[in-house]
Protein backbone atom coordinates (compact mmCIF):
# COMPACT_ATOMS: atom_id res chain seq x y z
CA UNK A 1 0.00 0.00 0.00
CA UNK A 2 2.65 2.48 0.84
CA UNK A 3 3.59 2.69 -2.89
CA UNK A 4 0.12 3.40 -4.37
CA UNK A 5 -1.07 6.70 -4.81
CA UNK A 6 -3.99 7.67 -2.77
CA UNK A 7 -6.06 8.18 -5.58
CA UNK A 8 -4.69 4.21 -6.82
CA UNK A 9 -5.74 2.95 -3.42
CA UNK A 10 -9.22 1.15 -3.55
CA UNK A 11 -11.62 0.23 -0.58
CA UNK A 12 -10.49 -3.55 -0.91
CA UNK A 13 -6.62 -2.03 -0.01
CA UNK A 14 -8.00 0.27 2.75
CA UNK A 15 -11.12 -1.44 4.90
CA UNK A 16 -10.55 -3.10 7.88
CA UNK A 17 -11.53 -6.97 7.72
CA UNK A 18 -11.83 -7.66 11.47
CA UNK A 19 -15.23 -6.45 11.75
CA UNK A 20 -17.54 -6.68 14.66
CA UNK A 21 -21.06 -7.84 13.64
CA UNK A 22 -24.47 -8.33 15.18
CA UNK A 23 -27.64 -9.88 15.06
CA UNK A 24 -31.21 -8.43 14.29
CA UNK A 25 -32.68 -10.20 16.92
CA UNK A 26 -29.71 -9.17 19.58
CA UNK A 27 -30.45 -6.25 21.82
CA UNK A 28 -29.41 -2.55 22.34
CA UNK A 29 -27.59 -3.95 25.49
CA UNK A 30 -25.96 -6.44 23.58
CA UNK A 31 -24.90 -3.50 20.48
CA UNK A 32 -23.42 -1.36 23.78
CA UNK A 33 -21.85 -3.87 25.44
CA UNK A 34 -20.26 -4.93 21.63
CA UNK A 35 -19.32 -1.34 20.52
CA UNK A 36 -17.84 -0.60 24.35
CA UNK A 37 -15.53 -3.53 24.31
CA UNK A 38 -14.74 -2.91 20.96
CA UNK A 39 -14.10 0.69 20.90
CA UNK A 40 -16.34 0.88 17.98
CA UNK A 41 -19.67 3.45 16.86
CA UNK A 42 -21.60 1.41 14.95
CA UNK A 43 -21.80 -2.57 13.95
CA UNK A 44 -22.96 -3.92 10.46
CA UNK A 45 -26.38 -6.45 11.81
CA UNK A 46 -26.42 -9.89 9.96
CA UNK A 47 -28.92 -12.03 9.37
CA UNK A 48 -28.99 -15.76 9.45
CA UNK A 49 -27.68 -16.08 6.10
CA UNK A 50 -24.59 -13.85 6.83
CA UNK A 51 -25.92 -11.30 4.74
CA UNK A 52 -25.65 -7.30 5.78
CA UNK A 53 -28.98 -5.87 6.42
CA UNK A 54 -28.33 -2.79 8.60
CA UNK A 55 -26.06 -0.96 10.30
CA UNK A 56 -26.39 0.16 13.98
CA UNK A 57 -24.87 3.16 15.21
CA UNK A 58 -24.27 4.90 18.90
CA UNK A 59 -25.92 7.70 17.72
CA UNK A 60 -29.11 5.28 16.63
CA UNK A 61 -29.12 4.27 19.79
CA UNK A 62 -28.93 7.39 22.29
CA UNK A 63 -31.46 9.04 19.37
CA UNK A 64 -33.94 5.63 20.52
CA UNK A 65 -33.36 6.82 23.88
CA UNK A 66 -33.77 10.58 23.54
CA UNK A 67 -37.20 9.73 21.61
CA UNK A 68 -38.29 7.40 24.37
CA UNK A 69 -37.28 9.65 26.93
CA UNK A 70 -39.14 12.72 25.41
CA UNK A 71 -42.34 10.45 25.08
CA UNK A 72 -41.96 9.56 28.93
CA UNK A 73 -41.53 13.13 29.80
CA UNK A 74 -38.80 12.15 32.72
CA UNK A 75 -39.08 14.80 34.99
CA UNK A 76 -35.65 13.55 36.61
CA UNK A 77 -33.71 12.99 34.08
CA UNK A 78 -30.39 14.97 32.90
CA UNK A 79 -29.72 16.41 29.81
CA UNK A 80 -26.09 15.35 28.50
CA UNK A 81 -23.89 16.94 25.69
CA UNK A 82 -23.42 14.14 22.84
CA UNK A 83 -21.64 14.99 19.47
CA UNK A 84 -23.13 13.26 16.52
CA UNK A 85 -21.06 12.64 13.74
CA UNK A 86 -23.41 12.23 11.22
CA UNK A 87 -25.00 15.66 11.61
CA UNK A 88 -21.12 16.83 12.79
CA UNK A 89 -22.86 18.86 15.79
CA UNK A 90 -23.89 18.78 19.47
CA UNK A 91 -27.36 17.58 20.20
CA UNK A 92 -28.71 17.69 23.96
CA UNK A 93 -29.78 13.86 24.82
CA UNK A 94 -32.21 13.03 27.98
CA UNK A 95 -30.93 10.52 29.66
CA UNK A 96 -33.43 9.26 31.94
CA UNK A 97 -31.99 6.80 34.88
CA UNK A 98 -33.67 3.81 34.10
CA UNK A 99 -33.28 4.34 30.31
CA UNK A 100 -30.94 1.28 29.99
CA UNK A 101 -33.21 -0.92 32.21
CA UNK A 102 -36.45 0.21 29.50
CA UNK A 103 -34.63 0.16 26.06
CA UNK A 104 -31.81 -2.25 26.83
CA UNK A 105 -34.33 -5.29 25.56
CA UNK A 106 -34.86 -3.66 22.45
CA UNK A 107 -34.32 -5.72 19.53
CA UNK A 108 -31.21 -4.26 17.02
CA UNK A 109 -33.67 -4.47 14.07
CA UNK A 110 -36.25 -2.06 15.65
CA UNK A 111 -33.66 0.63 15.40
CA UNK A 112 -30.79 -0.39 13.13
CA UNK A 113 -30.52 1.80 9.97
CA UNK A 114 -31.67 -0.24 6.66
CA UNK A 115 -30.51 2.11 3.71
CA UNK A 116 -27.13 1.01 3.56
CA UNK A 117 -24.01 3.22 2.39
CA UNK A 118 -21.83 0.42 0.61
CA UNK A 119 -19.27 0.12 -2.08
CA UNK A 120 -17.63 -2.92 -3.61
CA UNK A 121 -13.78 -3.26 -2.97
CA UNK A 122 -12.97 -2.01 -6.22
CA UNK A 123 -14.51 1.11 -5.21
CA UNK A 124 -11.25 3.99 -5.83
CA UNK A 125 -10.78 6.21 -2.50
CA UNK A 126 -11.81 8.96 -3.84
CA UNK A 127 -15.37 7.64 -4.26
CA UNK A 128 -15.67 6.47 -1.13
CA UNK A 129 -14.60 9.94 -0.01
CA UNK A 130 -16.84 11.68 -2.41
CA UNK A 131 -20.10 8.78 -1.38
CA UNK A 132 -19.57 9.42 2.27
CA UNK A 133 -19.49 13.46 1.98
CA UNK A 134 -22.50 13.33 -0.25
CA UNK A 135 -24.20 10.65 2.21
CA UNK A 136 -22.71 12.69 5.29
CA UNK A 137 -22.21 9.36 7.13
CA UNK A 138 -18.30 8.34 8.42
CA UNK A 139 -18.47 4.92 7.79
CA UNK A 140 -19.71 2.75 4.47
CA UNK A 141 -19.87 -1.10 4.25
CA UNK A 142 -17.53 -2.93 2.01
CA UNK A 143 -20.06 -5.55 0.09
CA UNK A 144 -20.48 -7.91 -2.29
CA UNK A 145 -23.33 -8.08 -4.86
CA UNK A 146 -25.25 -10.28 -2.54
CA UNK A 147 -24.77 -8.40 0.35
CA UNK A 148 -21.84 -10.23 2.30
CA UNK A 149 -19.81 -8.20 4.14
CA UNK A 150 -16.39 -7.75 2.80
CA UNK A 151 -15.00 -4.91 6.07
CA UNK A 152 -15.99 -1.70 6.56
CA UNK A 153 -14.35 2.03 5.89
CA UNK A 154 -14.39 4.71 8.39
CA UNK A 155 -13.29 8.21 8.27
CA UNK A 156 -10.27 7.62 10.60
CA UNK A 157 -9.41 4.95 7.79
CA UNK A 158 -8.62 7.88 5.68
CA UNK A 159 -6.75 9.47 8.22
CA UNK A 160 -4.72 6.65 8.69
CA UNK A 161 -3.66 5.92 4.80
CA UNK A 162 -2.81 9.72 4.72
CA UNK A 163 -0.31 9.55 7.93
CA UNK A 164 1.13 6.10 6.43
CA UNK A 165 2.12 8.11 3.39
CA UNK A 166 3.71 10.51 4.61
Amino acid sequence: MANQSLQQLTAGDIMQRDVEVIRSNDTLRDALEMMTENHVTGLPVMDAHSKCIGLVSATDILNYERDYADEAADANADIAQHYNPDMQQWESVRMSSFALEHFGDVRVEEVMACNLVSVTKETTMTEVAQLMIRDNVHRVLVLSDDQRLFGILSATDFVRVIAEQS
